[in-house]
């Protein structure tokens, strides 16, 4: 969790140096601190997995935020995964912890540096800019085609430069220029770090309980050989809501439309479209929803690719990325879901998504998969202290195997 100091926070200068002016400053900054146990069970039928993953993990991540000085403040935040018993699953990019006859799941042993950034900051609420540059977590609308992972124990992050404007009547402004990617299968994995020249641009216009839309861009360039075929150029525009109709009612709403080609250092030709849309009521918190994406593709290299962003559509995460298999190319996505407070179990936040998998080429029936969740804040202790389980089945008609995958966890930061 990252403390940002107020920007009109200034100070003089300093009158004198040394340790016990240096001491004097850390104590005005801010600490923060978070941990996460999660055991997690996967389990895929057939070959070549032999049996089910588990994966006992705790993370530890400590951040620290200097107070502002003249706009100017800094953070940084280092974070550490332990494995708990035998790591019983496999990272298939990190050699160390590859088990090819067992499931994958991306929570590797490390000690990482994840944030660690300058920024400085000027102006008033609804009217200022900013610029931070360093080590840094992004998140571009939904996270559909850039964001961190905040589901895993490593979140992912980015060296960048990022400029952003607030701007009245609603409008605000976000630049990126992206260096690096550091994935969620750690530093130290086979692809954990690739180098590039990223461009991300995001024009936002926000109306409060009404609509709020975006007209982005992202340029991915990849300068490792490794990664070329990733390098895309993308272009879209997403609206969204809630709608609000009375205090207690509203209507939930998302279209998104994006243009994806290939750019750079793409050997491959790539043309092809991303598709949203969802719809549904929600009252005093409780929403139901139904969805379509589709995430076009005509072949084995001329389809949608997400390379800087979490998994999507489903939580077994088979579909992390846009397939090919089966048959054919690409997901067309459909699903229902259903979310909101259990007031008769205190409050318990469960979801209930069932999802309709097929191809955008051919329209082949991949399979389903139901997915379902709970997450509870133990609030007579503590607000920021949080248990939950999820859950995910997916059952196979022309893609994968069919696939169980289930997580409980604790979490708690300050």
């Amino acid at each position: 969790m990252c403390l940002i100091a107020s920007p009109g926070a200034h100070a003089q200068a300093p009158r004198d140096s040394g340790p016990s002016w240096i001491w004097s400053q850390i104590k005005q900054g801010t600490f923060s601190a978070d941990a996460r146990y999660r055991f997690e069970a996967f389990q895929r039928d057939g070959a070549p997995f032999t049996g089910p993953a588990y994966a006992s993990t705790l993370r530890i991540g400590l951040g620290f935020q200097t107070r502002s000085y003249f706009g100017f403040s800094a953070f940084v935040e280092g974070d550490s995964t332990l494995v708990i018993g035998s790591p019983d699953y496999s990272v298939p990019s990190l050699p160390s912890m590859n088990r090819p006859d067992r499931p994958a799941i991306l929570d590797p042993r490390s000690l990482e540096l994840s944030k660690g950034y300058l920024r400085w900051q000027a102006g008033k609420p609804f009217r200022n800019v900013a610029i931070t540059v360093g080590r840094q977590e992004i998140l571009l609308n939904d996270g559909r085609f850039l964001g961190p992972s905040y589901w895993r124990q490593i979140h992912g992050s980015f060296d960048a430069a990022k400029f952003d404007a607030t701007l009245p009547g609603g409008i605000s402004v976000t630049y990126a220029f992206i260096n690096r990617f550091y994935r969620v299968d750690s530093h130290d994995a086979i692809d954990g770090k690739p180098p590039m020249h990223t461009h991300m641009a995001n024009l936002v216009w926000n109306k409060p309980d009404r609509i709020r839309a975006s007209l982005y861009g992202l340029l991915l360039d990849y300068r490792s050989p490794a990664q070329y075929f990733l390098s895309t150029q993308t272009y879209g525009l997403r609206a969204e809501g809630p709608y609000a109709l009375t205090p207690n009612w509203s209507i939930f709403y998302a279209a998104d439309f994006a243009k994806q080609q290939n750019f750079g250092t793409n050997p491959n030709h790539v043309n092809v479209n991303y598709y949203l849309g969802e719809l549904g009521p929600s009252w005093r918190g409780f929403g139901l929803k139904a969805g379509y994406a589709l995430l076009g593709g005509r072949s084995a290299t001329d389809k949608l690719s997400t390379p800087l962003t979490k998994p999507f559509n489903g939580w077994t995460d088979l579909f992390a990325d846009d397939p090919s298999g089966g048959g054919g190319h690409g997901l067309e996505a459909r699903y229902l879901s259903a979310s909101g407070p259990i007031h008769r179990l205190g409050g318990v936040l469960a979801t209930l998504t069932y999802y309709d998998y097929r191809s955008d080429i051919h329209h082949v029936h991949y399979g389903n998969e139901l997915d379902m969740a709970m997450a509870y804040k133990v609030k007579k202790i503590s607000d920021r202290w949080e248990i939950g389980w999820r859950f995910g089945r997916y059952w196979s008609d022309r893609l994968f195997s069919p696939a169980v995958r289930t997580s409980v966890y604790t979490s708690y930061s300050m």
